[in-house]
């Protein structure tokens, strides 16, 4: 099973970055691929293919990597350039509660033998792939989507035969 952990959105937030892609997407003339609103998500940690007896495990280092709900916001548009057309993504300001999170949840997740990637942590949503290069910057945001978190989910990705599909197969609450 490809599992991931991720924050995932309440209506309002998502309704906010769901306008942000429709901008992006009316900036670009339709060109590029745009993520579903069901599929909208901050990841937190990418586990790839696991047995599925250590989804057990994800869940429990979920458990003790907890701590206080926070506020999210996303209030900024970005893009990671690509050969084969550009990564747009929501962003928002540093983040010492969500940054100190995702360090807790690394920690718990290597302490039960996930290997993860070793890359620095970018807290972005991704709206959209392969959008052609733009002329200038679009704005994408009127007012800021803001969430307050108080959940993380282990997620189950099935690919094939269009966009990913994302179950939720475990919760943790943050108190």
């Amino acid at each position: 099973m490809r599992l991931f952990i991720a924050i995932n959105f309440s209506e309002g937030a998502l309704a906010t970055l769901t306008g942000a892609r429709e901008a992006l997407r009316r900036a670009a003339a339709g060109r590029g691929s745009y993520t579903p609103e069901a599929n909208l998500h901050l990841t937190l940690a990418f586990l790839g293919e696991v047995e599925p007896p250590r989804a057990a495990l994800a869940a429990q280092a979920m458990d003790a990597a907890a701590g206080a709900p926070f506020q999210l916001v996303f209030d900024r548009a970005g893009r990671f350039r690509r050969p084969e057309g550009d990564i747009w993504w929501a962003g928002g300001p540093e983040n010492p509660a969500l940054n100190a999170l995702q360090r807790r949840l690394e920690r718990a997740l290597t302490g039960r033998g996930f290997a993860l990637e070793r890359r620095r942590f970018a807290p972005h949503v991704t709206l959209a792939r392969r959008v052609p290069e733009l002329a200038g910057r679009p704005a994408l945001f009127g007012t800021p989507a803001v969430e307050r978190v108080a959940a993380l989910d282990l997620m189950l990705s099935e690919l094939g035969g269009g966009p990913p599909r994302y179950t939720i197969i475990a919760r943790t609450a943050l108190n």
